[in-house]
């Protein structure tokens, strides 16, 4: 029998989503929001804790972050597998013990006092939430369709970016408690999430097939292709940074704390965001992703070859737009062509996954560049990639372009 509180259900019973009916928006934010916490300690967060409480050097974070996206894309990748394993039981559980593991993992860094606890806490506290956004980008888009997906959308990805740009905004007050007290933080919050979970049903709601194909456009498929290239891309030139980041802002000083003006790009990725969630008819159309191609590949230049702050801050405010782009155009016709399947979520953040892998190699080519040209190299190297993928991402246009002509 459900625990009722004041004549609503707290726990929605399985069945409801059997029947179609999609989880709550709340309850998804809600746990989004928590995890999302973690997220931005791990992924941002993580390489000041590094730098500043262990002494790693720029390449040794760039090696943290490699091995942290090749975890994250092997995780990610196996989620729908292991939510196929889960169904007996509930999905639901799969996704409370991912946070459970990942409460542990963010602790351990307070038991082993060495290196090697900060390099399992990181590598794990990367690879286990591969298999819980997938989980709940499958709650959030079962049974949403069109404009209901996209607005469920709009408050789940400003949800997360908000909720990754909290432990950098907190981090001097985090770090006056304890130097792991971000790492701290992502057990409490991690923790909290297991009891938010159960506002959501055992399974993700199934997709009404007619409705979600009459909701896919004609572009869909193509534009699906070429945000799948772009957004490894956008992650291969974040991982790039993130590392390299602290070291950057501390060679040209900061009247304020590193880590917020390393925010610029979580602020404007976050305002990104909430534009492409106001506006109505960005999807089916190719503009939005050439947009945060050019965003991403001027924003990265500036921020690591600017001679001054002010041009800095441009740079990651450019760099952020594109990646929220990138990312909500990418997420959306995922989950529009793949039915909000966890397999669906689980192939979009293995992409990620891959640019969290490939970056940190391109960063750490830049660092082995002469004496006073790793920015440069990196960014050239950069560079480089993001056109490759740009021109990747180009041929699914091409290709409807001339199928079209064809058929007249």
């Amino acid at each position: 029998m459900p625990i009722r509180d004041h004549g609503r259900s707290w726990v929605k019973p399985a069945e409801e989503a059997a029947a179609g009916e999609p989880a709550s928006l709340l309850a998804v934010v809600l746990v989004t929001a928590l995890g999302s916490i973690s997220g931005g300690v791990f992924w941002t967060g993580v390489f000041f804790v590094t730098r500043e409480h262990y002494r790693f050097s720029a390449v040794e974070n760039l090696t943290l972050a490699l091995v942290m996206g090749t975890g994250y894309a092997l995780v990610a990748r196996s989620a729908g597998a292991a939510s196929r394993r889960f169904e007996h039981v509930g999905v639901r559980r799969l996704a409370a013990l991912g946070f459970v593991a990942w409460a542990v993992a963010a602790s351990l860094p307070g038991f082993v006092s060495s290196r090697l606890g900060m390099w399992l806490c990181a590598v794990l506290g990367a690879a286990i939430p591969g298999v819980i956004w997938p989980v709940m980008e499958s709650y959030l888009g079962g049974g949403r369709h069109g404009h209901e997906l996209r607005r469920g959308l709009g408050t789940y990805n400003l949800t997360w970016t908000f909720g990754t740009a909290v432990p950098l905004l907190a981090f001097p007050w985090l770090t006056r408690l304890s130097a792991l007290g971000p790492l701290y933080l992502c057990t409490v919050t991690n923790v909290v999430a297991v009891v938010a979970l159960m506002r959501l049903p055992l399974h993700p709601a199934p997709s009404h097939a007619e409705h979600a194909q009459a909701a896919v456009g004609r572009e869909y498929p193509a534009l699906l292709i070429a945000s799948s290239w772009l957004l490894p891309v956008s992650y291969l030139l974040l991982s790039a940074l993130s590392p390299i980041l602290p070291h950057r802002l501390s060679e040209l000083g900061t009247p304020v704390p590193a880590a917020l003006v390393a925010a610029t790009w979580m602020v404007a990725r976050f305002a990104s965001l909430g534009v492409m969630a106001a506006l109505p008819y960005w999807h089916g159309r190719w503009g939005a992703l050439v947009a945060a191609c050019a965003a991403l590949l001027v924003g990265v230049a500036l921020t690591l070859l600017a001679g001054t702050l002010p041009l800095v801050v441009v740079g990651l405010a450019l760099f952020g737009a594109g990646l929220g782009i990138t990312y909500f155009c990418s997420l959306y016709y995922a989950l529009a062509v793949g039915h909000a399947a966890v397999d669906a979520g689980g192939g979009f953040e293995a992409l990620i996954g891959v640019g969290y892998m490939l970056g940190p190699l391109v960063g750490l080519s830049g660092q082995l560049m002469p004496s006073g040209f790793e920015e440069r190299g990196t960014v050239l190297l950069a560079w480089a990639a993001a056109l490759a993928g740009g021109a990747a991402a180009s041929r699914p246009y091409f290709a409807v372009r001339r199928e079209r002509k064809h058929a007249r």
